[in-house]
């Protein structure tokens, strides 16, 4: 008989890079994993047939408000609880690297980019809230960026996605002071350089490795006063 599942968890954007990575290493610890899923299921069903075990998929567009209430009243339905919310769905605008002056900003990139990276994982939150409320775990994990560090920021352009994901650790933030009181830890974790479609093929990293190193703190005791803005292996980073 195998063992219960040990936690339930929900990572969006699960259907390619970090996040497939992600679900393939909770199912491997016999979690209870919800998929949310925007563009295609076809790498998870080949993920399941591979390991022998499935998740629950959900179709989530973390951009579309509509689509976020739809997934969250799907899951209830499946589910009694959810333990952690991993918020891994993300978008890079692969652009040519220009001077400020020579940026186009009418062509809707930046909307964009703060509608998915920051706004849509405070929509996840917020209509998922009621299921991490029955939890027992109530961790909440942003996948972050050291792109989002103010203190550390090296670059000269790259506006859309390094604001993004600085509005999220700002984010990361207000909700741990709004939820830690009710038990609630917050995580705004750097993956990486991980060699992704986001990241590219000459990145430092494989998404496995930055997928075990997020299971690894997911699973460690926090405290709510415990850093938040962190890196895949656990350092703290600088806001």
């Amino acid at each position: 008989m195998s063992n219960p599942p040990a936690m339930s968890v929900l990572v969006t954007g699960a259907d390619k890079g970090l996040g497939l990575a992600l679900v393939e290493r909770f199912l491997h610890a016999n979690d209870l994993v919800v998929a949310g899923v925007h563009t295609s299921a076809t790498a998870l069903e080949q993920l399941f047939a591979r390991l022998g075990r499935q998740a629950i998929l959900v179709a989530l567009d973390v951009s579309d408000m509509e689509s976020v209430r739809q997934a969250a009243r799907e899951v209830a339905r499946q589910i009694p609880h959810l333990d952690i919310l991993i918020n891994n769905a993300a978008i890079y605008p692969h652009r040519p690297v220009l001077p400020l002056e020579q940026e186009d900003f009418t062509n809707g990139h930046l909307e964009r980019t703060m509608n998915v990276n920051a706004f849509g994982p405070l929509r996840v939150t917020q209509q998922f809230l009621p299921l991490l409320e029955k939890g027992q775990r109530k961790i909440i994990v942003n996948v972050s960026s050291e792109a989002g560090s103010i203190s550390n920021c090296w670059r000269t352009s790259e506006f859309a996605y390094t604001m993004s994901k600085a509005a999220l650790n700002m984010q990361s933030k207000i909700l741990q002071n709004y939820l830690g009181a009710r038990g609630y830890k917050i995580l705004a974790i750097h993956p990486g350089w991980m060699r992704t479609e986001m990241g590219g093929p000459d990145a430092d990293i494989d998404p496995a490795e930055a997928a075990e190193g997020i299971f690894a703190l997911v699973n460690r005791p926090w405290r709510v006063d415990d850093d938040i803005y962190l890196d895949y292996r656990g350092q703290p980073m600088r806001w």
